[in-house]
């Protein structure tokens, strides 16, 4: 495991951080396309939240393809606590642009990088 990396290594009848990489983007690709319909069917997505339940790699993994982290990044990242919350915040400009963050706590918490939040 230490030769290959906590993200490429898979183990014998399991999957690798990749394999998982893989599946979060796809949900990642039905999270955004769902939001697309919702805002065309005319719900305020400003006002609405997500909640999504997940183990502490899966975690990592979304929040590395929502970032666009590297994998050095990801094999620095630390998992939560059992149980913790994670929260990504939108945050709107005067215009059309959107983005998200993580609170400075929580980012510092999980060693994640700077562009995750503030």
């Amino acid at each position: 495991r230490h030769s290959f990396g906590r993200f490429y290594y898979r183990f014998r009848s399991g999957e690798s951080g990749l394999d998982v990489y893989s599946r979060v983007s796809s949900f990642i690709s039905t999270l955004v396309r769902d939001c697309y319909q919702y805002r065309k069917a005319g719900y305020d997505l400003d006002r609405t939240d997500v909640i999504v339940v997940t183990h502490g790699l899966s975690l990592r993994l979304f929040l590395m393809r929502w970032f666009q982290f590297g994998v050095e990044e990801f094999e620095a990242s630390r998992n939560p606590d059992n149980a913790d919350i994670v929260v990504m915040e939108k945050k709107c400009n005067t215009g059309e642009y959107r983005w998200y963050q993580l609170d400075p706590v929580q980012r510092e918490r999980l060693n994640l990088p700077h562009r995750c939040g503030p």
